[in-house]
């Protein structure tokens, strides 16, 4: 299973920190993009989550640039 897979099918939503260490990424990179509007989020009290959909759809408009 790759990775967009592993993200579409992770079954809830999200935590920044959890898609960071699933992209190797730093959580910080990935507010960047959130606050930009190019990273679908969303907030639920004082949490920012994604949805794993929206996040597998995002990288693969990523992955064909």
């Amino acid at each position: 299973m790759n990775l967009i897979e592993t993200v579409e099918n992770w079954g809830k939503a999200l935590r920044v920190e959890e898609l960071a260490g699933l992209l190797s990424h730093s959580p910080k990179t990935l507010y960047k993009h959130i606050k930009a509007g190019s990273l679908p989020a969303y907030r639920i009290g004082g949490s920012i989550l994604l949805d794993p959909s929206e996040v597998a759809n995002w990288l693969r408009q990523r992955s064909t640039k």
